[in-house]
């Protein structure tokens, strides 16, 4: 027997196990039949998330504190909160730093190429097209390449690597067990939503993400169910290891400070929304600089390793810039902290942060963009505080400002404002938080516009005419019906839109689609019928 023959005997057992608790095709898409699955899919992404939380503490203590001697601001996730400690070594901090770039980026090329730069973006594409191709191994480099580039002092966050791990399990077991392409899609973004939910302790701001996050406009609320039972799942899990207590502290509501305060939050919003701005274009102007030059191995290599260099000399600069800085988004909050820190020095957070991020992911080294977009918000409200304290407009803590700044500051630019925003409210233990924020998100899309973090992102989901127009052409068998690959309009399959600029391409950042009807996920099994119940559907037969 050929070794194909018996790889595919060895699977047959797995996937007749899993079809009993699968849905049987892609015309029974219940969330009943999902809840099984969903639920292994959270526990898997939150032991995958659990392993990288365990291994970038491991990593920050031998590394950044231990051979470099900083200790830098800590969460009270993280074991209590604490204030930064300077290094009484401090020209080995830029070499331990460069050190782990070198070492994590090396691994990631060789091993899994995929898994350099910012994780999410990837998730994405896989999940527009190829839900089922993301390979095992991603799961390993990508846990180990990111601890070590974090723990040594470089500028990025943890959820990019969450959602990525998280996702490529997803993929896998759907591969593994045979799901549709339509079942794999839904299980890797579930894998997403559940990493990035327990990576946060925020299951359902976790699971919004995965119904928004795929789409600059609008949400695939149909995945929404199933992505809140991974989440849970995963959430659970993470906490069982690490403890339930908020990630930035549980913190009581705070007065607004009346009208003067509701305009600094609207204030703070625009400016975030500004922030947001530059930080995507920072970030995607060395990303794609670096992306055309670095063409060999060791360019590919050396380019993270030197932006190391100089995020280390950075970093004992201005505080927050080495590892994730969601300890100085805790610190922001307190005004002792704030108060203790140097008015020029509170003007540069948000500045060289995004600096440092823009150096440390965009070179390609392994981190996530989506949590120092939080911190760059963070530094928005804190600076706005400390400015308008003075004048005694302010209100009493800088708690307020300081959360609505980074779902301000993200929301716009990740274009998921509502899963951000609950996100933020869940990390400080505070639903008052959500009517502000509210406020200020909607202040900062409309300085943001149509910029994004995450050019895979489809411009919008499907809408229900083109999938009826879509499924009824399919049915009746016709010449360029959804995914025989026949001519459609504008010589395409029907469903399939142009593709937008900035979808998949390298040199933008805003983005727009021009087809004004549906926009673009490769995956012609991704256009949809509308549900009755749900926003979308990503099920053509269900109509």
């Amino acid at each position: 027997m050929s070794y194909d023959g018996e790889e595919s005997s060895r699977r047959r057992p797995l996937r007749a196990r899993a079809a009993r608790l699968l849905p049987g095709d892609d015309s029974d898409d219940s969330t009943l039949r999902w809840i099984a699955p969903a639920a292994f899919i959270g526990v898997v992404a939150g032991l995958g998330a659990a392993a990288l939380f365990g291994l970038l503490h491991l990593c920050t203590g031998w590394l950044l504190e231990g051979v470099a001697g900083y200790q830098p601001y800590r969460t009270t996730a993280e074991g209590g909160f604490r204030t930064l400690t300077g290094s009484d070594r401090p020209w080995i901090v830029p070499l331990v730093a460069a050190g782990g770039a070198l070492v994590a980026t090396a691994l990631a090329v060789w091993l899994a190429p995929e898994a350099r730069g910012h994780g999410t973006d990837s998730a994405i594409a896989a999940a527009h097209k190829d839900p089922t191709g993301m390979r095992g191994r991603v799961t390993v480099v990508k846990l180990v390449s990111s601890a070590v580039t974090i723990g040594s002092g470089g500028s990025a966050g943890t959820e990019g690597p969450a959602a990525q791990i998280s996702a490529a399990f997803g993929s896998v077991i759907a591969r593994r067990t045979g799901m549709t392409r339509e079942q794999a899609r839904t299980a890797l973004v579930i894998g997403l939503a559940a990493g990035v939910g327990a990576i946060f302790k925020a299951p359902l701001g976790g699971a919004l993400l995965g119904a928004e996050l795929l789409y600059r406009r609008g949400m695939d609320a149909r995945v929404l169910p199933k992505s809140l039972i991974a989440s849970v799942a995963g959430w659970l899990v993470f906490g069982a290891c690490y403890g339930f207590e908020p990630v930035l502290g549980a913190h009581a509501p705070q007065s607004l400070g009346g009208v003067p305060g509701i305009a600094l939050i609207a204030l703070v919003g625009l400016v975030a929304g500004g922030a947001g701005r530059l930080y995507a274009w920072s970030f995607y102007a060395v990303h794609n600089r670096v992306e055309r030059r670095a063409r060999r191995a060791w360019s590919r290599i050396a380019a993270p390793t030197v932006a190391a260099l100089l995020v280390g000399g950075l970093g004992l600069l201005v505080p927050g810039v080495l590892g994730t800085g969601y300890g100085l988004m805790e610190g922001l909050t307190q005004e002792r902290v704030l108060r203790d820190l140097p008015l020029l020095v509170v003007i540069a957070i948000p500045f060289a942060k995004i600096a440092g991020t823009a150096l440390t992911v965009g070179s390609g080294a392994s981190g996530g963009i989506f949590g120092p977009c939080m911190v760059v918000g963070a530094g928005v409200g804190a600076l706005v505080w400390r400015l308008a304290e003075p004048l005694g407009i302010a209100p009493g803590t800088p708690l307020v400002l300081v959360a609505v700044g980074m779902a301000a500051c993200l929301g716009s630019v990740a274009r998921a404002p509502l899963g951000v925003l609950v996100m933020t409210s869940e990390m400080f233990g505070n639903a008052a938080l959500l009517g502000p924020g509210l406020l200020a998100v909607l202040c900062a899309q409309g300085v943001a516009g149509r910029v994004t973090l995450y050019k895979s992102q489809a411009e919008r989901v499907p809408s229900g005419a083109v999938a009826q127009a879509a499924v009824r052409a399919s049915v009746r068998g016709e010449a360029g019906g959804v995914g025989d690959g026949g001519p459609g309009r504008d010589g395409g399959p029907v469903g399939r839109a142009p593709e937008p600029r900035g979808v998949g391409g390298a040199d933008t950042v805003a983005v727009g689609a021009s087809d004004p009807v549906a926009v673009s996920a490769s995956d012609p099994a991704a256009v949809s019928a509308p549900d009755p119940v749900s926003v979308t559907s990503t099920d053509p037969r269900a109509c």
